[in-house]
């Protein structure tokens, strides 16, 4: 095995010097003032007032801790109290409700009635109110045509004129108790007659 030659010293080559550490600053313990008489009267205090004092810090109530608000426990917090549920219907007593009714016309007035309803695009009872409110001046006579019948006299009897052939059918409609009860009252007035006669009496003048 070869030995490996020493390297030749370099000219001018100096090992570096670290500079020595710095001395670490002392702390020195703050001196408290000297003591003159008036502090030494304030700091001396009486045993009733340091008995006062003591009392006061003992009084006085400490913050807690977040930690000790966490354990604490929370009281309830008061629920509201709900509404209660109505059990009637919003709708007024005297609101109008749709009623079911029917009337006895005869058959060819209950045709071109249906079909006044189409021509028209509308209800057979918006037809018949308009009806009504077209000849409300003249309600009277037109109720007092339609049911007066005249009479043959045989020489002994007064007969009324037979009805043979004549056939009527009846009208289901739905109309507002409000304007039902109109018709009503405008039927015993102006007759007194009952619904289906002047109900017929209004629509023939109307639709003729």
């Amino acid at each position: 095995m070869s030995r490996r030659q020493p390297m030749e010293p370099v000219e001018g080559l100096k090992k570096p010097q670290l500079p020595p550490p710095l001395a670490r600053p002392r702390t020195l313990a703050p001196v408290p003032p000297p003591r003159t008489e008036e502090t030494s009267q304030d700091t001396d205090e009486s045993p009733e007032r340091a008995e006062g004092a003591v009392l006061e810090s003992v009084a006085a109530p400490q913050e807690a801790t977040p930690a000790e608000e966490r354990a604490r426990p929370r009281s309830p917090r008061p629920r509201k109290p709900r509404p209660e549920k109505a059990t009637t219907s919003p709708r007024s007593a005297d609101a109008d409700t749709m009623k079911p009714v029917s009337v006895s016309v005869p058959l060819t007035l209950a045709e071109a009635w249906r079909d006044r309803a189409k021509l028209d695009r509308t209800s057979q009872v918006n037809v018949l109110l308009d009806a009504i409110v077209a000849h409300q001046s003249e309600l009277d006579d037109l109720v007092a045509a339609s049911t007066e019948k005249p009479t043959i006299n045989d020489g002994l009897f007064d007969r009324g004129p037979g009805s043979k052939g004549e056939r009527f059918v009846g009208v289901s409609l739905r109309i507002k108790s409000g304007n039902l009860d109109v018709i009503d009252r405008l039927a015993e007035k102006h007759g007194p007659v009952k619904r289906s006669p002047f109900v017929a009496a209004v629509l023939t003048a109307y639709l003729t």
